[in-house]
């Protein structure tokens, strides 16, 4: 087993709207020992994309670098593909929430399985950001922390990298390179703190061992978790009782937050599941009452709270940690769990947390969440098509199952490979792009909302830097062809 740590810079936020712009990686042993120096790579974004110029100055990669230099997403496709070889483990920080996405885009509109590389031969996921703030509420002498003037820890890389001697010798903050480079070399340090605990961190990316966890104390005890979404307010923990799944083979299990009392719960589910209760009323509700779900499949740092060290529950009790209270809950719930009203919280809290069915998007660049798992019969046709060869595409008509694939291997080719597409294909595409860059799409960058950005920006204080390279980005946009 091997690391491949990696970080995109993007042109956006939006994995479905917006592109890599730079990919940066490094590989590194279960030790946390490099087994390679870090590098990068540019990839320019194709003809139906504008990149955020807020986006560039925190990169500061303009737009003529990475068009100029840059593979195509084409190329980095198969790029991902040899380096995310079997038995890898894909890590990066806050990877599950950005970076992973990305990924599945990229394959998805590449023509790749968007999922199979983080499951398939031996291969997985794991986000080291969960792990740096179990770290933070387990052991948090392993670094210093940074703070704002308010007291609260923040757990940006580019504020902890400087602050702990982690960015010695490399380039500016948001290289993907450099980013990686204190990545490897964060979960190095934390390895070597406490290997044995970074290990018990390390096994949440299973979601057997996950499963096992929950089953064993979930229902019994109660379990620990760590996560942002507790808030600073709570020392980003909240104890749960966790007695069941969503659904039958779901990867979610329903949690009870052990801070509320059970006839608060039960009260504000009847109020969730009435036809009155709008969507934004019942989301609210939910938080209010602390019903959530822990998704096994989704690296939950969730621990056995009779395995928290004494030192540790006296910093939780300073956010506010009542666990005799919580024990009176749980005792609570445990009462329920014997009685009717068992079945009752089962099925309200099923209602409650029915998501309603998602449509598909009109755009195919953004319905990948939308659609189906590619059938058996359409991953063997992409496997063995001729991806890379434009000769071989304009000819290439394969038909597909999913009703998504036609449109995708249309906009690869033009995205990609322009030169195989006939004049009808090319008249085609121009509707496309002109369709996305002058449209109103929420969503999507369109000239008239980057025009609008880039206005705001030169009135804000920057630096003169960032104004330069404001003035190269202007620039850039003026010499591209009309739309």
């Amino acid at each position: 087993m091997q690391f491949l740590w990696y970080d995109y810079e993007t042109s956006g936020r939006d994995a479905a709207a917006d592109r890599p712009v730079q990919l940066g990686w490094q590989y590194t042993d279960p030790g946390m020992e490099s087994l390679s120096d870090p590098e990068s790579v540019l990839i320019r974004i194709p003809d139906d994309v504008l990149p955020s110029p807020g986006a560039m100055l925190i990169h500061q990669i303009t737009p003529d670098q990475h068009q100029r230099d840059g593979i195509s997403e084409a190329e980095l496709a198969s790029r991902l593909e040899q380096l995310i070889a079997p038995k890898t483990l894909v890590a990066g920080y806050n990877s599950r929430h950005f970076d992973d996405k990305f990924t599945q885009h990229v394959f998805y509109r590449c023509l790749r399985d968007p999922y199979r590389w983080q499951y398939a031969e031996g291969r997985a996921r794991f986000d080291l950001y969960p792990v740096v703030l179990s770290y933070f509420v387990f052991r948090p002498d392993v670094i210093t922390w940074p703070e704002d003037q308010d007291g609260r820890p923040r757990f940006k890389l580019d504020r902890i990298g400087p602050l702990n001697q982690l960015d010695v010798g490399l380039k500016h903050a948001h290289d993907a390179a450099a980013d990686v480079a204190v990545t490897a070399r964060l979960a190095r340090r934390m390895a070597h703190h406490d290997a044995d605990f970074f290990a018990d961190c390390l096994k949440r990316i299973d979601k057997h061992q996950v499963t096992d966890l929950i089953r064993a104390d979930g229902r019994t005890q109660g379990l620990l978790e760590v996560t942002p979404f507790a808030g600073w307010e709570r020392g980003y923990t909240r104890d749960l009782w966790i007695p069941f799944r969503l659904a039958e083979k779901s990867n979610d299990y329903i949690a009870f937050d052990l801070d509320i009392a059970p006839e608060q719960v039960l009260a504000g589910l009847a109020t969730v599941v009435s036809d009155s209760v709008t969507p934004d009323v019942r989301r609210a509700e939910l938080r209010r009452i602390g019903v959530q779900t822990v998704r096994i499949n989704a690296q939950p740092m969730v621990f056995r709270r009779d395995s928290i060290e004494s030192e540790t529950k006296l910093r939780m009790a300073d956010f506010g940690r009542d666990e005799v209270q919580q024990n009176a809950h749980l005792d609570a719930w445990h009462h329920i769990q014997e009685s009717p009203a068992f079945k009752q919280l089962y099925q309200l809290a099923r209602q409650a947390l029915q998501e309603p069915e998602t449509a598909v998007s009109d755009d195919v660049d953004h319905a990948l969440y939308g659609g189906a798992f590619l059938s058996h019969h359409d991953r063997e046709l992409l496997e063995s098509g001729p991806l890379m060869d434009p000769e071989a595409l304009k000819s290439w008509n394969p038909a597909f199952e999913d009703a998504r694939y036609p449109e995708l291997l249309f906009r690869y080719r033009a995205r990609n490979f322009p030169q195989s597409l006939s004049p009808a294909e090319w008249r085609r595409w121009q509707l496309v792009r002109r369709h996305k860059l002058l449209g109103d799409d929420a969503k999507t960058m369109t000239l008239t909302k980057l025009q609008e950005e880039l206005m705001r920006l030169s009135h804000e204080p920057l630096e003169s830097h960032h104004l330069e390279q404001l003035q190269r980005f202007a620039s850039w946009l003026d010499n591209q062809p009309p739309i």
